[in-house]
């Protein structure tokens, strides 16, 4: 078949992939000059930044790794020790910084501040989490937000709000606010597997390595906006913003939910648009910058990744640092990308700043995803809608190649690549 994929995200590219693959035609519209899912990458003093950085475990991003490994892209391990710090007083002050083990890659405290004062709080709420976990996946009440786990179980409040929640707000990059609305099934499953000492990998070449291999050979219409999906008969028309008029079998829209009234005839999809409309986003700030007043005082502390947060845990900022991460910038000036910076950053020293949107996952959003699965299961439907938004929402990543998946499956696509082991090479010498 003739199939058009609207947008060169990870769901986009994955779809457009997996359906080549399997012997049909596809053209890909992006509305970017560039392609979507490595838009934001630079080069910098001679090395990459990739933006978001993409560190992924090999059981959460299973199917993304899988993929990677079925085009020949391979991988290297990464350490994530992490440090957090408080906020917001008469000085930053680091109280807890973290290694991994080197037998079995399980983290533990390596600094005596964090032993002394926080030690005993850190180990109990470990325990009560994985008791609580335990608890939970044996209870038959699982559909619950994650606010209501924590309210039926006592957890140490450092361990939790200092260690955990940060962690949460960085892979989910969502508004504090609103990852207590999530369904707390996929972040229990989520945490359990994040401490099971699996060492956390990164694909060789980053981003632009993945987009180049899943788009090979496909014809690709970038730089214009598509400004009108319908159907004509048996096939679909697709016009861009640059003239550009062509007929589908079938299309596949891989865009934000909330861009897709922008182009789609809303006649002929009004009861799609009814359910892609209850999905709401959230923006927030990735600033990508050489300012190290971003990391603890000392250099000592820095970490792969650093937290900051006040002491009542209302206020927080998250902070990589790219050069204990990214073999290109090892050895050179620091560079660090923050998400959501609550404190003030050099304008000078910010190289760019990158706005970056998801959808918000809770009960609500899961009901209207069964709904919308249902009805692009039934046969001879011409236009799927697929994204990251469409499935748990956690690893964001891992939800769009899952996403594209279960589109392939639906027109008939063999999926080669599940179940592949991710080809792990040694670890280069990187900046720890």
């Amino acid at each position: 078949m003739e199939i058009a994929v609207i947008g060169s995200g990870m769901a986009g590219l994955a779809a457009a992939r997996i359906l080549k693959e399997a012997g049909h035609q596809i053209t890909v519209f992006e509305a970017l000059s560039g392609r979507g899912m490595d838009s934001h990458t630079i080069e910098f003093d001679g090395g990459m930044i990739d933006a978001p950085l993409r560190v992924m475990n090999p059981y959460l991003w299973k199917n993304t790794l899988s993929l990677a490994t079925h085009l020949g892209i391979k991988t290297f391990p990464v350490r994530t020790f992490m440090s957090c710090s408080w906020l917001f007083e008469d000085k930053t002050e680091t109280w807890l910084t973290t290694s991994r083990s080197p037998i079995g890659n399980f983290p533990i405290i390596n600094n005596r501040k964090g032993l002394q004062q926080y030690g005993i709080r850190l180990v109990k709420g470990m325990l009560q989490l994985k008791t609580a976990i335990h608890r939970f996946f044996k209870s038959k009440h699982q559909n619950i937000t994650l606010t209501e786990f924590i309210n039926k179980n006592e957890i140490e409040e450092v361990f939790w709000n200092g260690a955990v929640m940060p962690v949460l707000y960085t892979i989910c990059t969502c508004n504090p606010e609103t990852i207590g609305e999530w369904p707390a099934k996929p972040l229990l499953v989520f945490l359990s597997q994040l401490t099971n000492g699996v060492e956390l990998l990164r694909l060789q070449g980053g981003s632009p390595a993945f987009v180049s291999k899943l788009i090979e050979d496909i014809t690709v219409h970038s730089g214009a906006a598509v400004t009108n999906v319908e159907l004509q008969g048996e096939q679909v028309l697709v016009e861009n913003a640059a003239g550009t008029k062509q007929l589908f079998d079938r299309v596949i829209v891989a865009t934000p939910t909330n861009k897709i009234e922008d182009f789609i005839n809303k006649e002929q999809f009004a009861e799609d648009l009814a359910l892609l409309n209850q999905f709401r986003f959230e923006e927030g700030d990735l600033v990508i910058h050489t300012d190290p007043t971003v990391m603890p005082p000392k250099r000592k502390d820095w970490s792969v990744l650093s937290y900051m947060m006040d002491r009542k845990f209302t206020r927080q900022q998250f902070t990589v640092w790219m050069n204990a991460i990214e073999p290109s910038l090892v050895g050179k000036n620091p560079v660090f990308q923050t998400w959501r910076p609550v404190t003030p950053i050099d304008p000078k020293k910010v190289i760019s700043t990158v706005k970056l949107s998801r959808a918000v996952v809770n009960a609500q959003t899961v009901e209207v995803n069964q709904e919308l699965l249902r009805r692009q299961k039934v046969p001879g439907r011409k236009v799927y809608f697929c994204g990251s938004w469409s499935c748990d929402g956690l690893p964001i990543l891992e939800s769009a190649v899952t996403s594209a998946m279960q589109i392939a499956k639906n027109l008939g696509a063999p999926l080669p690549f599940v179940g592949l082991k991710p080809k792990v090479e040694v670890a280069p010498e990187l900046g720890y």
